[in-house]
């Protein structure tokens, strides 16, 4: 039985993924001890889904198509800076993501509905649509990253519109995650 790691997400466009990188290079220089995801990576998750057999891809390829039915491109504004679970404490450094029309929310629980269906576990959290930065590995600089943080936490990235949804399969490896598209929807 062969397992592949895999999510479903929302690709970002390249001038965003070059703001962020630009914002990376800035809290580079922080002395704060942050394993810092390669822009080029990072994207809206949607619903992770772990290791699953590779025979499921073709259900979940149908269960994602069943979940976007109905949804039309719109756009979100990707902006605010923050840390989970707060500044005092910060795991997780992420990039906020604004929805004025809230379908990203419905679109996530159409997801979660149509993965559960197959037997996916539901998140119990409630979805949080953000983009990670990255993850703080010690305590070290953390006050210098919280200061900046709070500084920048409404700093603009600029608009996407929600138009692809992707499913994905996510090698590990020791230079970090590699990610393969084994599914593209386009919202019509």
């Amino acid at each position: 039985m062969t397992t592949i790691r895999s999510f479903i997400a929302i690709p970002l466009r390249a001038e965003i993924i070059f703001r962020i990188g630009k914002t990376q290079k800035e809290l580079r220089t922080l002395s704060a001890d942050v394993k810092w995801v390669n822009p080029q990576s990072i994207h809206l998750t949607l619903k992770f889904l772990g290791n699953i057999e590779e025979k499921k891809v073709e259900e979940i390829t149908q269960g994602i198509q069943e979940g976007i039915k109905g949804f039309k491109p719109w756009p979100v504004m990707v902006k605010n800076m923050g840390a989970f679970p707060s500044l005092r404490n910060p795991r997780v450094v992420w990039i906020g993501i604004e929805d004025q029309v809230g379908q990203l929310v419905k679109l996530q629980n159409e997801i979660e509905k149509e993965m559960s269906k197959l037997g996916f576990e539901e998140e119990k959290r409630p979805f949080s649509a953000h983009l990670t930065l990255g993850r703080v590995r010690s305590p070290k600089g953390k006050d210098e990253l919280a200061k900046y943080l709070l500084d920048e936490r409404e700093r603009d990235f600029g608009e996407i519109r929600v138009e692809r949804v992707i499913f994905f399969k996510s090698e590990l490896k020791p230079t970090g995650a590699v990610y393969t598209i084994l599914k593209e929807f386009t919202l019509r």
